[in-house]
């Protein structure tokens, strides 16, 4: 058997080899690896192929709140900065970035360092991105035209007016009357450059239109400034600590009502009408809330006690006495009332017919005095003529005074049954012994 014998092909076959597997077989793996190689390329291209360059911006306008706080803390305000727009702005850096700035972007501010006081003063222009986008991309922003502007500077202050109401839009129904107008606040603290608030000489509440009011209302209404001549201003750096003020509008109807007098003082069953006097005014004209006045009949003045002032020739002033709720629409706050006694006479006589009445049940009450001396009495003459001591009384009444045990001076009225006429003026009295049962 030779011993280089080849291995027979009908042999069983070698086992297979095992396949190979790599890191790039990784699909993950393959896409960290473009994803980082596309940034290393455009950090390339950004550094060695992205030129510098600048662009020139239009800004509209210039943004004076910026770092205000460098002159209000100088108690400072601007009070006149100049008409400016179409601000030209040098934005350099790449080309890339800058290619996307608009005027949206950018704010344009004047430096503040320089203020120091009141007065006119010029700024310099500066500019800054609007947001933080830009930051990270070394872009330097140059204010071109104009470079810089001048502006007036004022002392702020404070000015504290009344609010006033103006209700020249307001129309009140007939039979009715605008009675009181109420604002609330009542006054108002503007804030501002003094040569503004100089010329602020008022602040208004303008009511909106309202037509035939006939009821009380509160309405809201803004506030105006307006200066010495009544025209509306509006300073531009002025402000007020309110902008609106509630008005309320006490509406009142109107009635005119005769006036009445109450005599007091005057003996019982006295007929009043026998009285002949005159007011200086028969009626008056006053305004209330409907619910009140529209019972009214009449109005009263002060009770006038004839028992002890009355007299020939003389002339009595009386209060208008108005019920809560109702004023004067005329503004009459008294009247003057004159007695025609041209058919009255005066006489004095001696009353010796005195009586207690109206005794408590546990006292008993002796008259000491004999007769009251020298009562007056006025009333017609011809009832006065034939009038005589007898016919006048002179009357404690005990249910009116307080009645004590021992001896007492009590207070009497003069009665005068026979006539309702004649009334008494004075005070008179009489002595009586009080005892207790």
């Amino acid at each position: 058997m030779p011993l280089n014998k080849k291995p027979d092909p009908a042999a069983a076959p070698a086992p297979e080899e095992k396949s190979k597997h790599g890191i790039w077989d990784i699909p993950l793996v393959r896409i960290i690896v473009a994803v980082f190689c596309a940034i290393i390329t455009w950090f390339v291209v950004t550094m060695y192929f992205d030129q510098e360059g600048n662009v020139t911006v239009m800004v509209d306008e210039i943004s004076y709140t910026y770092q205000a706080s460098t002159y209000t803390s100088l108690g400072l305000d601007l009070v006149e900065t100049p008409q400016t727009g179409n601000i030209s702005v040098r934005v350099e850096g790449s080309t890339t970035v800058i290619g996307n700035i608009t005027g949206s972007d950018i704010m344009v501010y004047p430096r503040y360092s320089t203020v120091r006081g009141a007065g006119e003063v010029t700024l310099d222009l500066a500019a800054r991105f609007v947001s933080s986008d830009y930051d990270n991309f070394n872009i330097d922003l140059t204010v071109e035209n104009p470079t810089n502007i001048t502006v007036v500077f004022d002392e702020v202050s404070e000015k504290v007016l009344p609010v006033t109401a103006d209700t020249s839009q307001i129309e009140i129904a007939d039979g009715f009357s605008l009675n009181r107008v109420s604002p609330v606040p009542a006054e108002v603290t503007l804030t501002g450059p003094t040569s503004e608030l100089e010329q602020v000489a008022s602040v208004a509440a303008v009511v909106p239109e309202q037509s035939r009011l006939n009821d009380s209302v509160t309405l809201e209404a803004p506030l105006e400034m307006r200066d010495a001549n009544g025209d509306v201003i509006t300073p531009e750096y002025t402000t007020m600590d309110a902008e609106t003020a509630d008005v309320a509008l006490t509406v009142l109807q109107v009635r005119e009502l005769p006036l009445a007098v109450d005599f007091i003082g005057l003996p019982t069953g006295f007929d009043v009408s026998s009285l002949h006097y005159t007011l200086d005014r028969e009626t008056l004209r006053v305004a209330g809330p409907a619910r009140i006045i529209g019972d009214l009949t009449e109005l009263s003045v002060a009770s006038l006690d004839l028992g002890q002032s009355f007299a020939f020739g003389r002339d009595y002033q009386l209060r208008v006495e108005l019920p809560e709720g109702i004023v004067s629409q005329d503004g009459v706050t008294t009247v003057t009332l004159t007695f025609d006694t041209s058919d009255m006479d005066t006489t004095t006589l001696n009353v010796s017919n005195i009586r207690v009445i109206n005794i408590p049940s546990d006292v008993d009450v002796e008259v000491m005095t004999n007769r009251v001396s020298d009562v007056v009495l006025y009333g017609p003459a011809d009832e006065l003529a034939n009038l005589s001591a007898d016919s006048v009384l002179a009357q404690v009444d005990c249910q009116s005074i307080s009645v004590t045990a021992g001896q007492q001076t009590l207070p009497v009225s003069i009665q005068i049954p026979s006539s309702g006429h004649i009334f008494a003026v004075g005070n008179y009295s009489v002595q009586c012994q009080v005892t207790t049962r």
